[in-house]
């Protein structure tokens, strides 16, 4: 578990307008929440009319937590429990009115110690990975399966980045443990973005991309990829395109046009290929792959 004092207590919506949306907690402050927290810090949850104007308190000192009720509104629920006032831990589960809220501890869960070493080859291969990411120029991204496996969402939980379900509605809520995720990645030296690459490069977690475009349009833009059609195939198939498996399939060999549709405002797709090196795509071939841009870096 995390020692470091300067590391953020993280609330988060579970679901409903503001779902996903992530408020942070610094060492020594304290966040109001409410319909219409007066003062700030605060989280304010407009929509919910069974909210008190302010609700409840959150505190963090850097290594723990605590939840206070305010005089004269209901008591908020903690894991279920009915309190004033109670600790609260890497986890908790809040509900307040008709909203439910999460409570996660940057950086906590260590990884999972591998069942043997990587070989040298993927060391080297991921070190170039995280060269290459770090060295775009245009917002970075990442889209993870939460599918792959739970330490996924551990990390996503447990860092600052936004991230945003590529799935909605009452589907996308029960399907959040295995969703695709668009993790924003704005900061180059994010501890996100290394365990992003270190625990999961080659291991089909997921690819990455750049696009200056805000991040809910490039969610809008990914999202109308996720059902296709296929030719002698009744219904609609869901489109893993975020498998480095899939697309390293799929971009190789689609046409001109639908490739340029594909990529939208995506600048770029960088993702390992079926070996770990690092795969670079450009939304146009140009008829060739050009060195450093377009097919693998070594």
């Amino acid at each position: 578990m995390s020692t470091d004092t300067r590391r953020h207590a993280i609330l988060q919506v579970r679901w409903g307008p503001l779902a996903h949306q992530k408020t942070l907690i610094e060492p020594g402050q304290v966040l109001k929440v409410g319909r219409a927290p007066s003062s700030k810090p605060a989280l304010a949850v407009p929509h919910d009319q069974d909210l008190a104007e302010e609700q409840f308190e959150l505190s963090w000192s850097g290594k723990r937590g605590w939840l206070h009720g305010l005089p004269g509104v209901p008591a908020t629920l903690l894991d279920g429990e009915p309190v004033e006032q109670g600790e609260i831990f890497n986890g908790t589960w809040l509900r307040a009115g008709q909203t439910d809220f999460s409570v996660y501890f940057e950086k906590t869960t260590p990884p999972r110690e591998p069942e043997q070493p990587d070989p040298p080859v993927l060391v080297a291969h991921k070190a170039r990975a995280l060269e290459v990411l770090r060295e775009q120029k245009a917002p970075l991204y990442a889209i993870v399966d939460a599918a792959r496996g739970e330490r996924i969402l551990e990390l996503l939980h447990e860092s600052v980045e936004d991230c945003h379900s590529l799935y909605e509605g009452p589907q996308g809520v029960a399907l959040g443990e295995v969703a695709p995720y668009l993790v924003s990645l704005p900061r180059k030296d994010s501890w996100l973005l290394e365990a992003l690459v270190q625990e999961g490069w080659g291991a089909h977690w997921g690819v990455f991309l750049t696009s200056a475009a805000p991040v809910l349009q490039v969610r809008r833009h990914l999202r109308k990829f996720l059902m296709v059609e296929a030719e002698g195939v009744e219904g609609r198939l869901y489109f893993r395109y975020y498998d480095p498996r899939v697309l390293g399939a799929f971009l190789p060999t689609s046409p001109p046009e639908p490739r340029k549709e594909f990529f939208g405002d995506i600048e770029v797709f960088i993702f390992n290929g079926s070996n770990g090196e690092v795969t670079v795509e450009l939304p146009s071939l140009d008829g060739k792959r050009p060195p450093g841009r377009n097919g693998t870096m070594g």
